[in-house]
């Protein structure tokens, strides 16, 4: 289960490994380009973006990491461990409402029966946006979510 739990994560975090975002006081040049195509991907992906959060990371990319987000359209790009490390964080400017949605969506995509009003309870006061893409939802998380699995007993 947790490896599953670790996967939806993971995918969400692939989905926004290219950040930023463009407006008042938002990032300008590449950096604003590179916002501009990284929250179009993410809202086409079901993201709610704080837009100042996003400007405030995209600000940080150097020019090779604003440029590959770019190249790539806001999608999965090559970043150096800088970049990386800035896209992690971009979970933190995701509505946890909806990395919760997105979280159901990977548990249902594969097959898995989940009462999803139950996943959204046990998560209720959870940070999803702490899960990196290498982390897994903490035991106490995972006793409480089992319950809401139909696990065919």
């Amino acid at each position: 289960m947790k490896k599953s739990i670790g996967a939806t994560i993971a995918v969400a975090a692939l989905v926004l490994a290219a950040c930023g975002s463009d407006g008042d006081g938002g990032a300008s040049g590449v950096q604003g380009e590179a916002a501009d195509a990284a929250m179009a991907a993410g809202t086409d992906a079901g993201f709610g973006f704080d837009e100042a959060c996003v400007n405030d990371l995209a600000k940080q990319l150097s020019d090779a990491d604003a440029q590959a987000i770019v190249d790539s359209g806001g999608q999965n790009s090559d970043l150096s461990p800088e970049g990386e490390a800035l896209s992690d964080d971009l979970l933190g400017c995701i509505d946890n409402d909806d990395l919760i949605d997105q979280f159901i969506i990977g548990l249902t995509s594969s097959g898995q029966e989940v009462d999803e009003d139950c996943v959204r309870e046990k998560l209720e006061g959870v940070d999803l946006s702490q899960m990196a893409d290498d982390s897994d939802l903490p035991d106490e998380v995972v006793v409480e979510l089992i319950q809401c699995f139909d696990l065919g007993g």
